[in-house]
């Protein structure tokens, strides 16, 4: 598998007192990365610590992820385990800038539904 670079999608930093959960917000609806050169990956969490993502490349990426520490850590399907800063406080509908861990900035949204394909339950 080519390097893979959820976290770094996914890569959000930890706010302050956190009154929506987003991670919960995201169960049956859809976190849109979008890249600086326009690319974009969705990303379909699920109540049962797995979740999936449709690539930019147009492929599809099953896992599992857990909150340890302030951390969002996913770990792909024969992949390696990646953590991230956690932002707890987004609701559906919010669109949000942040760095990514290789240093670029993205666009992270919190679209209701499950678009960009089927549903990545298990």
């Amino acid at each position: 598998m080519k390097k893979f670079a959820i976290a770094l999608a996914f890569g959000m930093a930890l706010s302050g007192a956190a009154y929506a959960d987003t991670l919960a917000n995201a169960h049956e609806n859809t976190v849109v990365v979008t890249y600086a050169n326009g690319a974009q990956a969705r990303y379909h969490f699920n109540a049962d610590n797995t979740f999936g993502v449709h690539t930019p490349d147009g492929g599809h990426v099953h896992g599992t992820y857990e909150l340890a520490n302030g951390q969002l850590c996913l770990t792909p399907a024969g992949g390696e385990r990646g953590c991230s800063a956690y932002v707890g406080d987004k609701n559906v509908g919010d669109s949000w800038t942040q760095t990514a861990t290789d240093g670029s900035t993205i666009n992270v949204t919190l679209e209701a539904g499950r678009g960009g394909g089927h549903d990545h339950g298990h």
